[in-house]
């Protein structure tokens, strides 16, 4: 009977107080920092390539106007002569101002067919060199526009001329 006296004595075993998570162990503070600096690098060259691609986008969004213009009006002269006038802008943006500046007839043709990497503009040719100078003629500017288009998506950084 003593030893069950005794064990009534006894009281119940304290756990300690749970372990908080604050304040934090020193590595933490290093991994938040390291993941701060790694988050705030992907901001900035998320930024930067946003910023790249700014006059392409506005460039596509240009084209495609100009697209909606010609199924409405049917206008292919001016048509194109605005894609003509389009492209020499991105161009001038993309490219060297000494470079694209002075182009004009075959050479220009030659100087897209060059940066493009797999478009053909010589099918196109006639619509950039000649159409807008023509008598009022009725052509199908969708090749052109397809030219036009790829050409555009495919440029990259702009140039600091």
């Amino acid at each position: 009977m003593a030893d069950t006296e005794v064990l009534n004595q006894l009281r119940d075993i304290h756990l300690p107080q749970p372990v908080g998570w604050w304040p934090l162990a020193p590595g933490w503070y290093f991994l938040i920092a390291i993941g701060l600096l790694f988050l705030g690098l992907l901001l900035f060259l998320g930024y930067r390539r946003y910023q790249h691609t700014q006059a392409k986008r506005e460039a596509l969004r240009l084209l495609a106007v100009l697209q909606k213009e010609y199924h409405c009006a049917h206008n292919s002269q001016i048509t194109s002569m605005k894609i003509s006038e389009l492209l020499r802008r991105v161009a001038l943006v993309y490219y060297p101002r000494h470079q694209v500046a002075g182009l004009q007839g075959q050479r220009w043709i030659d100087f897209l067919n060059e940066t493009g990497k797999s478009i053909d503009f010589n099918q196109v040719s006639p619509h950039l060199l000649q159409l807008p100078y023509q008598q009022l003629t009725e052509m199908d500017l969708n090749p052109l526009f397809n030219c036009a288009k790829a050409w555009i998506k495919q440029r990259g950084k702009p140039c600091s001329n």
